[in-house]
């Protein structure tokens, strides 16, 4: 398979010469470095290795993304997994030590078996959990012929890499790119040595926030909090779900994740386990006792991920959106936290508090034949559906909706 795939040297017929030497090699015997096992996992053989994998998530702290983490991906399961999406996991040992743990999902379309990151449509960043070292990229490779000797999966689904990511290189050199690259604004707070220095950039945004949080004085009052696991932060996922849906509807938007019970379920239930590693902080801006605005956020490895932000309709003419960011960026530089990430796509909004931009890829392997309708369904006719549906008036957007 090896010879096959240096052969690769364009975009669809690589793909084409990939798929026929993965369909040749499986069920032959692979050969690993010395020292190295790789396995696979499913169903209750997966909480048997959880241990470990917390045990390398402690250790490399900056290793993957907070949506890979094992409380997360487990979470993830109780809710998603069923007959025909299928949790999986895989692990490269060195030595007996766990090394890397590559977290898939698996599910059965009507065209064939794809495997993506585990966690959609909660998880929006992919990679695998590796220790740091230069033998990273040859684990990788282990645990990636692993996945082709599975017959099952016609395609392999890689969204959500940031370009810094320990996977993203290897990506980039093995699949395909699904659509152009999208970036992340992030706001590198090492730049700053404290909180004075950070408000001293007179950053534009800031000023405007100013006068909207004296309006919010003069409104009763306002208070800021960041919520831990626990209770209210279950009540503050379930609020922040119910303001976001009214919002989309209003402007007749379609949000995949938002049309599924199971992703506000999932979460709730995250955010009120405190016994989770799960890096849950939930921003929490109420004005005269009345919540204003939330931003499900979550804090791992020294990054914030502003995963959601949504604010109350009543409160919508005051920008309250705006305060809860500037406030929490005010947080993760007075915590230490080394960079704020609002995710993309490049919002005007997020560009305003950012010094620096990751680029974010798409990538699409086959692993058999059935994947290739999985790839044209991938990188052309899902992006083109999603235009046309942008394109359409409010009305008719909102009657398909429903």
């Amino acid at each position: 398979m090896e010879a096959i795939l240096f052969l690769q040297d364009a975009l669809v017929l690589d793909q084409l010469i990939y798929a026929a030497g993965a369909a040749l090699t499986r069920g032959r015997e692979r050969g690993l470095p010395a020292g190295i096992e790789v396995s696979s996992y499913s169903g209750p053989q997966i909480h048997a290795i959880a241990p470990e994998w917390r045990a390398l998530e402690a250790q490399q702290p900056d290793a993957g993304t907070v949506f890979q983490s094992c409380d997360l991906i487990l979470a993830w399961e109780r809710h998603f997994a069923d007959a025909r999406n299928e949790l999986r996991v895989v692990t490269v040992r060195r030595r007996g030590e766990l090394v890397l743990v590559w977290p898939l999902a698996v599910e059965t379309r009507p065209f064939g078996r794809i495997a993506c990151w585990a966690g959609d449509p909660i998880g929006q960043y992919g990679d695998v959990i590796a220790a740091d070292g230069p033998a990273r990229e040859e684990w990788i490779e282990a645990a990636f012929a692993e996945i082709g000797r599975q017959e099952d999966i016609g395609f392999l689904c890689l969204r959500g890499l940031r370009a810094d990511s320990a996977i993203g290189a290897w990506a980039a050199r093995r699949g395909i790119a699904l659509g152009p690259a999208a970036e992340t604004p992030v706001l590198d707070t090492t730049a700053y040595d404290d909180l004075d220095g950070f408000m001293a950039e007179d950053w534009p945004l800031a000023r405007r926030n100013a006068k909207r949080m004296r309006k919010f004085e003069t409104m009763g009052g306002m208070s800021f909090e960041i919520v831990g696991p626990g209770p209210e932060a279950a009540a503050l996922v379930q609020k922040a779900f119910a303001f976001k849906r009214e919002w989309l509807a209003a402007r007749g938007l379609y949000g995949r994740a938002f049309t599924d019970n199971r992703m506000e379920e999932c979460l709730a239930g995250f955010a009120g386990d405190a016994s989770a590693s799960s890096g849950l902080a939930i921003s929490h801006l109420s004005v005269g006792g009345e919540t204003a605005a939330i931003e499900i956020g979550f804090r791992r490895g020294g990054r914030h991920y502003a995963y959601m932000g949504t604010f109350a309709p009543d409160f919508a003419k005051h920008s309250p959106g705006f305060v809860v960011t500037e406030l929490t960026i005010r947080d993760c530089v007075a915590q230490g936290i080394a960079e704020y990430d609002p995710m993309p796509p490049a919002d005007e909004y997020k560009l305003a508090w950012s010094n620096a931009r990751i680029a974010v890829h798409d990538y699409g392997i086959v692993l058999g034949w059935s994947g290739y309708l999985s790839l044209a369904i991938a990188a052309w006719a899902r992006p083109a559906a999603k235009r046309l549906f942008e394109r359409l008036p409010l009305k008719i957007r909102r009657k398909l909706r429903k």
